[in-house]
């Protein structure tokens, strides 16, 4: 009887552990809806494709946009393609707004958002549904990104602190984009966990601009004394607007990217380097002479 008994209990609990394992497998989970925040919402306008949502708090200093291509079954690299700044969007309702322009017709993209606070920290949203637009005003063919002939690399002169072209050489800019006036060339560094898109001086129309590039008066200083990387080149576009029609002022800003474009970079005998480091010597306009210290009693 006490056998029958062990057996019964044994029997329950068997059925009670598949009941468990029956509910489990019937919950979905998205451990990435924990990490996340929600999606965007996408839509599909005239000639674009329209990213909007809802920003996190007031201390947000900065939204990044990110873009994939995803028409293919193997996906693309993931783009940086804008970077808002909401001071100038609609407090009421705290939401952002970005019309994507340089797509392709009958591509098929989607989109997550990055909020950067005023403390670093730093928190994204989950990707957004795939769409895409049929168009007839968009462009099937042809770049978004400058174009790198065979041969036109960067050649590092050190004791100067600049970057040159071989005579001959320049980056040809998107032809996709029916107007890139607006458009200036921007080149992207990376330097330790820094990585920041820097417009070059000077005319941009000007084949000098590109071909001669004075690091010393570009690069940001606390980039000086570390190994740089240059990632490439992209087109960067400000554009400035104002939140309602009789706002008195343009307070609503965002940059807009072109797809990133590399470029090698060789010394001056020619070798391919991956890194460059800015060591300028120290002016001559007046030296330390106090005499007090720090830690004097």
């Amino acid at each position: 009887m006490k056998k029958n008994n062990i057996s019964l209990l044994g029997l329950g609990m068997m059925v009670m552990s598949l009941t468990i394992l029956s509910a489990l497998i019937g919950c979905k989970f998205n451990l990435s809806d924990n990490k996340y925040l929600p999606r965007p919402d996408i839509r599909v306008l005239d000639n674009e494709i329209e990213i909007r949502g809802t920003y996190v708090n007031s201390n947000t200093e900065y939204i990044n946009i990110y873009r994939q291509d995803v028409t293919e079954s193997e996906k693309a690299e993931i783009e940086r393609i804008a970077i808002l700044f909401p001071a100038g969007f609609n407090k009421a309702d705290q939401t952002y707004v970005y019309d994507d322009v340089n797509i392709f017709r009958n591509r098929k993209y989607r989109y997550y958002v990055r909020f950067v606070e005023n403390d670093g920290s730093k928190n994204r949203t989950e990707w957004s549904e795939a769409k895409q637009n049929t168009s007839e005003g968009l462009p099937t063919t042809g770049s978004f990104a400058y174009t790198i002939p065979s041969g036109a690399d960067y050649t590092y002169k050190k004791s100067d602190m600049k970057f040159e072209l071989p005579d001959g050489k320049t980056f040809t800019a998107p032809n996709a984009i029916a107007d890139f006036a607006k458009y200036k060339p921007a080149l992207v560094f990376e330097c330790g966990e820094s990585v920041q898109a820097i417009e070059l001086k000077g005319d941009p129309t000007d084949p000098d601009t590109l071909k001669n590039v004075n690091l010393k008066e570009l690069i940001p200083q606390d980039f000086f004394y570390k190994d740089i990387k240059l990632v490439g080149i992209i087109g960067q576009k400000l554009v400035k607007g104002k939140i309602t029609e009789d706002a008195e002022e343009e307070s609503l800003q965002y940059i807009t990217w072109t797809p990133l474009a590399s470029i090698k970079l060789k010394n001056e005998t020619g070798v391919e380097i991956s890194t460059f480091k800015l060591e300028p010597e120290h002016g001559d306009a007046g030296y330390d002479y106090s005499i007090a210290s720090d830690n004097e009693n």
